[in-house]
């Protein structure tokens, strides 16, 4: 975690986001009117990177930094919305997730059932070795067949976590709207987003 590359000012980290106007905080792909449209997708990586980074801080701020001042609430506005929105898409697609995993659980216990009766049926009947090795491969593939819906409940519910946490962090994090260039030491000019324009 390299959190020395981002400015402190007054005892809080800052996510500085440098624009010259406000169009270019939106994705100039999407057809949505002007201030329903998504946040320009390189602006989004740069955010969800920095709060990754700072999400371990009690509190970090968002600074951003235009040539000529906008309306008050338009950029605030504009990144909560898309934020809720993502938290929201996020946490669906969660639940899809979830419900496969339940899916596949119950199929992979049908399965297991099956596997171990056959089994138990196999190193009753076949003798010697060739027993003893079919009746080992058969419990080994109900292990196999476990692992899916062990991922998807549990270990894929480990990054979700992490994303679900920056997210919500930024949506908390205090927003500063300044006119001006922004800070141009050289020790943070990579720390600094510039918004393509």
């Amino acid at each position: 975690m390299d959190t020395e590359r981002y400015r402190i000012e007054n005892g809080e980290r800052c996510i500085d986001v440098r624009i010259a106007q406000i169009e270019q905080l939106f994705d100039n792909r999407d057809p949505a009117p002007f201030r329903e449209r998504d946040l320009d997708p390189d602006l989004v990586e740069y955010l969800l990177a920095a709060g990754d980074d700072l999400v371990a801080y009690r509190v970090f701020r968002l600074v951003f930094w235009l040539e000529k001042a906008c309306q008050p609430g338009e950029i605030e506005g504009a990144f909560h919305a898309h934020f809720e929105y993502e938290l929201d898409r996020l946490d669906r697609r969660r639940g899809r997730t979830r419900r496969t995993g339940q899916i596949a659980l119950v199929v992979a216990l049908v399965i297991i059932t099956g596997l171990l009766a056959l089994a138990q049926l196999v190193s009753s009947i076949v003798p010697g070795e060739l027993g003893v090795g079919l009746h080992e491969g058969l419990v080994i593939s109900c292990w196999v067949i476990m692992w899916r819906p062990v991922e998807v409940l549990i270990y894929d519910g480990i990054p979700w976590r992490r994303e679900r946490r920056v997210m919500r962090r930024l949506l908390e994090a205090p927003i500063d709207i300044r006119v001006g260039k922004g800070p141009e030491t050289k020790k943070l000019r990579h720390a600094v987003a510039e918004v393509p324009a």
